[in-house]
């Protein structure tokens, strides 16, 4: 039985450690610098609570370090278990920009280490489905690919890490745009990016004491905290073989809810079409027949993302290769971000008011 150590005893912390027990692995270590989150965790997944990753990754006994923590501590943590020779499974995004990502792919391959990056939604039924419904050939070639999350009041724990640039990295786009991105190249069979272009839109977070929501994901707002990233990204990728993707996500915005689904992910090709929701139960698949264009739904099994996920860490570790995302992977996808930054211009200030 492999044993684990969990870097930060958060929510998506808790979320590892019950894929750890369905996977069949056990929690050796619970690492967090809230020393009574980590001895809460431990207590009902087992494992030695402790402040530092010094133990956990200098523990013979440990297979594996997962990494779970504010963004700007993953190239840290990250190349630190890896130089320790430990297995890495680590959580979207892969660091704070391209380069951090380089450094921690570096240190896998210096130490001959398995490093998998934390996209789950790989793993989601309807994801494997979409996959399976290309790899088929159902689409034929795609030339144009849609990928878009429009939450309405989504802004998570505003006023603090996710909303502070200099620990997040930014905001929509690096925390939730990452996943979209990801799935669209996996589901593409990754093809070689040629151009981004793209915006980035700081409107309704920053409005901080004027930011009107019903629930927020690590909560509750501090008012006193800080919010310097932007609630929305909207880019178009290029691809080498002449192939787009139309990527548009954002924490907030004022979507009317009947017109407009939350999550729409498209690919189009020259033999059909194919769209589903990011936690959807089927895809559709629009596609000639008889002379006609005809829809067909194809139904997703269930799956349960987090413990794939960790199986298929598991196995890799087993077989020394990545089978899930790899280092590579996570670093391509931080360049799209990086360069949808890079070229989103500045608004001008009547419009930031």
């Amino acid at each position: 039985m492999k044993q684990l150590g969990i870097i930060g005893a958060g929510a998506i912390g808790l979320k590892h450690a019950e894929a750890a027990r369905e996977a069949g692995a056990a929690v050796r270590w619970v690492v967090d610098i809230n020393l009574e989150k980590a001895r809460a965790l431990a207590e009902k997944f087992g494992g030695e609570p402790c402040e530092s990753i010094a133990p956990a990754i200098n523990d013979p006994a440990t297979d594996a370090i997962i990494v779970g923590v504010p963004n700007h501590l993953h190239r840290e943590f990250a190349v630190a278990s890896l130089d320790a020779g430990k297995d890495v499974l680590l959580e979207k995004p892969m660091a704070l920009n391209a380069a951090e990502c380089a450094e921690i792919n570096a240190a896998a391959v210096r130490n001959d280490r398995v490093l998998q990056l934390g996209f789950a939604h790989r793993y989601t039924a309807v994801g494997r489905l979409a996959r399976q419904i290309v790899d088929e050939g159902r689409l034929g070639e795609i030339y144009h690919a849609q990928a878009h999350l429009h939450l309405r009041r989504g802004v998570p724990g505003l006023g603090k890490w996710f909303t502070t640039k200099s620990i997040s990295g930014g905001g929509a786009l690096i925390d939730v745009g990452v996943h979209l991105i990801d799935l669209s190249l996996w589901i593409l069979g990754h093809p070689e990016v040629v151009d981004v272009n793209g915006q980035v839109y700081s409107t309704f977070g920053r409005r901080m004491r004027e930011y009107v929501y019903n629930e927020m994901w690590a909560g509750p707002p501090d008012w006193d905290g800080v919010c310097d990233v932007e609630d929305a990204a909207h880019a178009l990728v290029r691809f080498r073989n002449g192939s787009t993707l139309d990527l548009n996500v954002a924490w907030a915005g004022n979507f009317p809810e009947q017109a407009m689904p939350v999550s729409m992910m498209g690919f189009f090709g020259d033999r059909g079409g194919m769209t589903f929701e990011l936690f959807g139960d089927h895809a559709t698949v629009t596609s000639e027949r008889d002379g006609a264009l005809v829809d067909e739904r194809f139904e997703a099994p269930e799956a349960e993302l987090y413990r794939d996920q960790l199986t298929a860490f598991l196995q890799s570790m087993e077989s020394r290769q990545v089978t899930g995302a790899t280092g590579s992977d996570g670093e391509v996808v931080q360049r799209i971000v990086d360069d949808i930054y890079r070229s989103s211009l500045p608004r001008p200030v009547a419009l930031q008011a």
